[in-house]
């Protein structure tokens, strides 16, 4: 990412939908990765997608709220640091690579650690603006669902890999009607307060309904590999306050 720079929208969005793929299949084993970040994901000679490091991972019941601060920095999501929290948040963390892969800068900054965690906690996003002209409406409101604060409205992984742009970019364009995602309704178009995603109605999305029957394409070459899975635990206490080694001197900036 560092020699490359922004992805094309097409790139950003088939990277995404296998790395979500991957973390759907966790989060269906009961799996919470806790540390997605560029390190962590892999990529062979032959394109294939790999999910590594899963020594924060945990594994959790239906419904079960997970404790204590675990991840990396710039990825953590605003509930972890409150201590309470749900697998959602590997979709955040995947928001604030999808921010990094189009616009090139991660979306949280900050010279410290506590820094780093304000801007997490209370850094507006604005999608209005500056490097944001050249986005499409549709990437803008795929991230706005992603990296909402309201964890409880947050997009989940299914329901990322059924978003329109990420169903445009890696879906048969012939199984729908041909369509922009830089050109529709400004109600696609997210502003981020404080945490809160609004998205403005001026009429119903009828730019994305040729979407509404498109299929998620099954990908069976994305899978996590035996060892890494049987390393998998089950917290019995609460988690104490964690980070990845490779983040303790770089608490900012992962790649």
């Amino acid at each position: 990412m560092v020699k490359e720079g922004r992805f094309s929208e097409q790139r950003a969005a088939n990277l995404l939908r296998d790395l979500v793929l991957v973390i759907k299949y966790c989060h269906d084993m009961g799996v919470v990765h806790r540390d997605i970040k560029p390190e962590n994901i892999l990529l062979t000679v032959t394109g294939k997608l790999k999910l590594a490091d899963f020594g924060l991972a945990v594994r959790v019941a239906s419904g079960q709220k997970l404790s204590g601060v675990a991840g990396s920095p710039a990825y953590v999501a605003p509930e972890v640091l409150l201590g309470y929290y749900s697998e959602k948040v590997d979709i955040w963390a995947a928001g604030v690579l999808l921010h990094a892969m189009l616009v090139g800068s991660l979306p949280f900054q900050g010279n410290t650690r506590e820094d780093v965690f304000d801007s997490i906690k209370t850094g507006e996003l604005n999608f209005h603006d500056g490097i944001w002209g050249s986005v499409s409406f549709l990437a803008r409101d795929l991230i706005g669902r992603m990296l909402t604060r309201d964890f409880s409205s947050r997009m989940a992984a299914d329901e990322v890999l059924g978003h329109p742009w990420i169903l445009f970019y890696t879906e048969s364009l012939s199984r729908c009607n041909p369509f922009n995602p830089r050109v529709g309704s400004t109600s696609l178009l997210p502003k981020v307060e404080f945490g809160r995603t609004c998205y403005r109605s001026d009429e119903e999305q009828d730019d994305c309904g040729c979407f509404v029957d498109a299929l998620v394409a099954a990908i069976s070459r994305v899978r996590i590999s035996e060892p890494k899975r049987s390393r998998l635990c089950v917290p019995a206490s609460q988690i104490p306050e964690e980070c990845s080694s490779n983040m303790k001197t770089n608490l900012c900036t992962a790649f």
